[in-house]
């Protein structure tokens, strides 16, 4: 460790400061204060603006030694019995999990508060190995941590793209359902609109439609095509099973199993929307053409 950590560390200006305007002093003495702190008045306050990626980066790099020995360098380059550099020893705690146990062959990490949780769940990159006492790095809570950010991305993909499980849709007339684990094309078509009565004056007969799905006559709102299709105006017209290519071509396949997001149909059909045709040049071509 080099000799000016703490320096590197501790010793940055202090952010937070402000000027606020004071105000009128009062006219008369007696309603002045009668002390005064040495805080500024205001909302402006200075805080702590320490560097704690260099302590970091140090720390990463001593994974495999023994933890006694880490901690010993590090205690002759920061000192304890300083008040500033006692600061930087709080921050440990943040970066290496110190109290770990090994319980029942898995290890787990005793916090200050939430009592004891596995190692896979713990903040700290690195951890002490009560086995050996050497210092390791937590690469379950690593692989744990890359899991969920990618889990939350998938999420919000899916979230900005209208996904919906066992649902896919191609265009406005057309979607892709899973009916009992077999994909289905589905074509829309608009409900027939309420009409007259030509032998009845003054009865209004409902539009009605005989839906594939659902194999039932719908009329012109429900809720229940809502949540099927998206919309209530619409009902499915024809139904036909999607053959092998066609599965293979819209990377889905038959069965119960969970339907998962694939991010790369929504940007197979966003490339398929954007495409379009190079513009047309008329008149004489170029002589080597």
């Amino acid at each position: 460790m080099r000799s000016d950590m703490y320096k590197v560390i501790v010793e940055r200006p202090r952010t937070g400061t402000g000027w606020t305007k004071p105000g009128r002093a009062p006219r008369e003495p007696d309603d002045r204060r009668a002390c005064e702190g040495m805080r500024p008045r205001g909302r402006s306050r200075k805080w702590l603006n320490e560097n704690l990626r260099p302590l970091q980066r140090w720390l990463e790099r001593q994974a495999g030694r023994r933890w006694d020995a880490v901690y010993s360098e590090l205690c002759k380059g920061v000192d304890r019995r300083n008040t500033v550099q006692q600061h930087i020893h709080e921050h440990l705690r943040d970066f290496v999990a110190v109290d770990v146990l090994e319980i029942g062959g898995r290890l787990c990490v005793a916090r200050d508060w939430g009592g004891v949780v596995a190692l896979a769940d713990s903040r700290c990159d690195l951890y002490v190995d009560p086995r050996n006492g050497c210092l390791m790095r937590n690469e379950a809570a690593f692989v744990d941590r890359v899991r969920k950010r990618d889990a939350h991305r998938l999420a919000a993909h899916a979230r900005q793209a209208g996904w919906r499980e066992g649902v896919r849709i191609v265009d406005r007339d057309v979607q892709l359902h899973r009916l009992d684990g077999i994909w289905y094309r589905i074509e829309l078509a608009p409900v027939p609109p309420s009409r007259r009565s030509k032998r009845k004056a003054g009865i209004v007969l409902p539009g009605l439609a005989f839906d594939a799905v659902l194999h039932a006559q719908v009329g012109e709102c429900e809720s229940k095509r809502c949540n099927l299709y998206g919309r209530h105006d619409v009902y499915a017209r024809r139904k036909r099973q999607l053959g092998q290519a066609e599965l293979i071509a819209y990377r889905l396949r038959n069965g119960d199993g969970p339907d998962p997001f694939d991010p790369r149909w929504t940007a197979a059909r966003r490339q398929r929307s954007r495409k379009s045709r190079g513009p047309l040049y008329f008149g004489e071509q170029h002589k080597e053409h």
